[in-house]
């Protein structure tokens, strides 16, 4: 089976950080295979382990940006626990809209933007 993109940055964490597999699980207190799960998608990736994953690495000296966003494609779901009704509809209505890369590419600079 094929990473995710949540299992590629995790794999490329484990290689950055000198980790096998094995070893990681161990320190988490999982199988092997349950981990390896997660990263070809085979096992949703839950908040709480996206959580206990990113501590692991930073132990280790290692980052791991966008790591829920990674999960939540994954997962191919986005929780919506804690937003509000105009934040749910905003996000249900984006992902079903019809944009191209351009328009997605916009809207990301209008929301980098509103960061700032």
């Amino acid at each position: 089976m094929n990473l995710t993109a949540f299992g590629s940055a995790v794999r490329k964490a484990r290689i950055d950080a000198k980790v096998t597999l094995q070893s990681m699980s161990k320190a988490l207190g999982v199988s092997a295979a349950y981990l390896s799960g997660m990263e070809v998608g085979r096992k949703n990736v839950s908040e709480e382990w996206v959580a206990k994953i990113q501590s692991f690495f930073i132990n280790k000296g290692v980052e791991l940006p966008d790591l829920q966003q990674l999960a939540d494609i994954s997962n191919q779901s986005i929780p919506l626990k804690g937003m509000s009704h105009q934040q749910m509809m905003m996000v249900s209505g984006f992902a079903r809209a019809s944009l191209t890369d351009d328009q997605v590419k916009r809207f990301v600079r209008l929301l980098e933007e509103q960061e700032a």
